[in-house]
């Protein structure tokens, strides 16, 4: 088996940013800034939707649990007063 040679392009870091060569290349990393920036708007518009049906839905079960326990309190008081 024969050795392959070290690579010769030991001079970039792997993973390191190339910066844009052309206007065309700037013009793409500005429509992908763009890309991201209006997901991040979609994903943080969603959350905010899925918490306030969250929080909605804890303040409607913390009522239901307040008439319930009233509604136990009266029972109670009746039965006693029997």
């Amino acid at each position: 088996m024969s050795e392959q040679p070290a690579s010769t392009s030991a001079s970039k870091a792997p993973g390191s940013p190339v910066p844009p060569t052309s206007a065309a290349d700037a013009s793409g990393s500005q429509e992908l800034a763009a890309a991201v920036d209006d997901l991040l708007d979609q994903l943080q518009h969603k959350f905010d939707n899925v918490s306030n049906e969250i929080f909605g839905k804890l303040d409607d079960m913390a009522r239901r649990l307040d008439e319930l326990e009233a509604s136990l309190a009266v029972a109670s008081d009746t039965a006693a007063a029997k």
